[in-house]
């Protein structure tokens, strides 16, 4: 052949043939020809001799030439071109950067450094992050840049487990009202303000429910839902979501009215003060086609001391305290677990600047923000309802990832108060909305909350999809032949009972029939427009009812009545017990009044063990064969505006301002694995519509 072979060309750019140069101990002086000429004779083995490179050298490394090459030729350059199907990632590669097209055959050099060593020098270290940015390494770089992302879905059987900490519980005036209800301390009788500090862990997971749960269904295709009933007792296909809770470090602090000043509250030292911990296991589920939370369910233990309490709370919505608010301010209860990304800020990407609104709460995206050595987006979120209607306020800033489906740090401040803060920025409106609505004292809670561990399921909710076993939604829904409208005229709600042996037909009869003479108030009221607004009954003793009967006139003045029934109204049937007035006024407001359910209806549906099966046996309202216990009470409560603000509330709700509720109470002592249990279980039925809003069931070591 009449030319030289050429193991390297032109072709190739300075930068490599430096690189070449210095991986075979040449010198990386001079043109690019000449680095080319070094080369082709080093590997024809015409080899001039060897220059060995220091690392220690302080000469900078130039990646030009005396051929100089401009912006825009290295714009240019093209990357290695890497198959569709090749997966770039970033590895060290043994100094192998010439095509196959040159073999190299490098020399070895006993005074030659180790790939580590080179590695820490700086000048080769920037060598090296060129060839892996040139050569498929800025895959890994890009990837680890924080990038916007659209929320994932939840899938059945996610799972995260998660601290908090810095947890702060204040609540004052009604709230500890609530409190006392529930708990069942002595040294809590006569508090006014509750402060509790605590800390533990949590999780917050969605269950993955099994075959069994789709007995009614032809296939498996919904398998992860589970059954759940809704307020009607009716069963439906559901997602449920889970949260644990376990804060083993509670102090709780009492504080009691100032001795000289009952209205206010104690501020100094507390008049009771103790440790403990809480177990608050909570249930929700939402039905699958029409995305609504037909049923929660929260179990918790408490310690205090040497005091301890367990119960089980069920709403058919949401209970307690947080039910209130979420009456209030739909959404604010996303405050006590880790926020669902998707739930909150739907399919937005999330970037910075982006925002919106979601169940009340207005989000917004502020940028990247570091954590733990981690890159997260954080969102701060304001709950407006609770702004605007000068309720307080209700604030979260969260951190999200693209790989977690829930908030992976969140810190929440919440001050709630009808009678207390600062309200000068409210309109007259407002302000006067929540001195009405709320209950008079405040509640403020604050807690940090942070990732743990993630697990994540395999297949996406069926939120949305429909299912053949799902029941006629109207079923139980009270027609308007059904529901009686006794306000007008009539004394007192409908009865008609069945189960019990003396209604509340036989106990106002006892008045209308002239048997009960003493109660004189009474009668005057009875007979001029009045009405009973609550009636509570006690069948503990065999053969007699002995009713409670509170009444209202058009005065308005108010009292109350117990008589013993035995039978039909007679001298010998009806026995007067003792009368009083009742310190607050209620309103007489007859046309405020709804239309309900008779007591009869009502036991009818609850009593029916296909749609109410917890209410059923030793641990129920009713025995197996759906009769009362004997310490079940029946009651009835009528709830209408105050004269004053009649008119004013309903301009905000043009139908009825009024309520009316069934409500039902057991108190016993059951033995359990050796212990003696007091039990008490309370039930709420809302008479207009005939849907259970929920029962309670607290145990207290006897």
């Amino acid at each position: 052949m009449g030319e030289t072979e050429s193991y390297v060309s032109s072709s190739h750019t300075v930068a490599e043939l430096k690189v070449m140069c210095k991986e075979n101990g040449l010198s990386v002086a001079g043109r690019k020809s000449e680095l080319i000429e070094r080369l082709n004779r080093f590997f024809m083995g015409d080899d001039e001799p060897e220059e060995v490179i220091s690392l220690e050298e302080e000469e900078i490394i130039s990646l030009e030439a005396e051929e100089t090459i401009s912006m825009e030729e290295s714009n240019s350059v093209p990357l290695p071109k890497i198959d569709d199907d090749e997966i770039l990632e970033a590895e060290v590669i043994d100094a192998e950067v010439i095509e196959e097209t040159a073999p190299a055959f490098i020399k070895e050099s006993s005074s030659s450094a180790t790939l580590m060593d080179q590695i820490k020098n700086p000048k080769v270290a920037a060598i090296l992050l060129t060839i892996l940015l040139a050569t498929g390494g800025w895959y890994w770089y890009v990837s680890n840049q924080l990038q916007p992302f659209t929320a994932d879905d939840l899938r059945y059987g996610d799972s995260m487990e998660y601290t908090v900490l810095n947890g702060e519980l204040e609540v004052t005036g009604e709230y500890v009202e609530y409190i006392r209800e529930n708990v069942n301390v002595d040294q809590l009788n006569k508090s006014c303000r509750l402060l509790m500090t605590f800390s533990g862990t949590g999780t917050t997971s969605v269950t993955d429910g099994g075959s069994d749960e789709l007995d009614m269904e032809p296939d498996d295709s919904l398998k992860g839902v589970v059954r759940a009933k809704g307020a009607y007792g009716l069963d439906w296909l559901a997602v449920e979501k889970v949260q644990t809770r376990n804060f083993d470090q509670i102090a709780l602090k009492s504080y009691n009215p100032k001795p000289l000043q009952p209205d206010e509250c104690q501020s100094g030292s507390s008049i009771y003060s103790v440790g403990g911990n809480l177990e608050f296991n909570t249930k929700s589920w939402t039905e699958i086609s029409e995305r609504d939370v037909i049923s929660t369910q929260a179990d918790w233990k408490l310690t205090l001391g040497e005091d301890y309490n367990q119960g089980t709370t069920k709403s058919y919505g949401l209970g307690g305290v947080l039910g209130l608010l979420e009456d209030l301010a739909p959404g604010v209860a996303v405050v006590i677990s880790p926020v669902e990304i998707r739930d909150m800020m739907g399919t937005q990407l999330i970037d910075t600047g982006t925002n919106g609104t979601h169940l009340g709460w207005e989000w917004n995206v502020i940028g990247p923000d570091e954590v733990d050595g981690e890159e997260m987006w954080k969102v701060s979120m304001e709950n407006r309802e609770i702004r605007d209607n000068c309720f307080g306020h209700a604030r979260i800033t969260m951190w999200v990832e693209e790989n977690s489906p829930w908030a992976v740090k969140q810190n929440v401040d919440v001050y709630i108060s009808g009678d207390e803060g600062d309200k000068s920025a409210c309109g007259t409106v407002t302000e006067r909305l929540a001195d009405v609505v709320l209950p008079d004292g405040k509640i403020s809670l604050q807690l940090e909350i942070s990732k743990n561990s993630l697990t994540r399921g395999d297949k996406l909710l069926d939120l949305g999809r429909s299912y053949s076993s799902m029941p006629n939604a109207g079923a139980y829904v009270p027609t308007t032949s059904e529901l009686i409208d006794w306000g007008d005229y009539d004394l007192h709600i409908p009865d008609n009972t069945t189960l019990r042996s003396h209604s509340l037909e036989n106990a106002i009869a006892c008045f209308t029939s002239g048997h009960m003479s003493e109660a004189v108030a009474a009668n005057a009221a009875l007979n001029d427009d009045g009405y009973i607004w609550r009636a509570r009954d006690d069948r503990s003793q065999s053969g007699v009812t002995h009713w409670n009967l509170s009444w209202v006139s058009s005065d308005p003045n108010s009292g109350w009545v117990e008589l013993d029934v035995t039978g039909p109204a007679s001298s010998g049937n009806c026995t007067y017990i003792a009368h009083g007035g009742h310190d607050e006024t209620v309103a007489h407001s007859r046309g405020d009044i709804p239309a309900v359910l008779s007591l009869q209806m009502m036991e009818e549906d609850l009593t029916d063990p296909f749609r109410y099966s917890e209410l059923h046996g030793a641990n129920g309202l009713f025995t197996s064969n759906g009769e009362y216990h004997p310490e079940t009470r029946v009651g009835i409560l009528v709830v209408t505006p105050d004269s004053d603000l009649t008119d004013w509330l309903s301009e905000l709700d043009s139908g009825d301002t009024g309520a009316t509720t069934l409500d039902m109470t057991r108190s016993w002592v059951s033995t359990e694995n050796g212990l003696q249990w007091d039990n008490s279980l309370s039930l709420a039925m809302d008479a207009r519509t005939g849907q259970v809003v929920g029962w309670n069931l607290i145990q207290t070591p006897v």
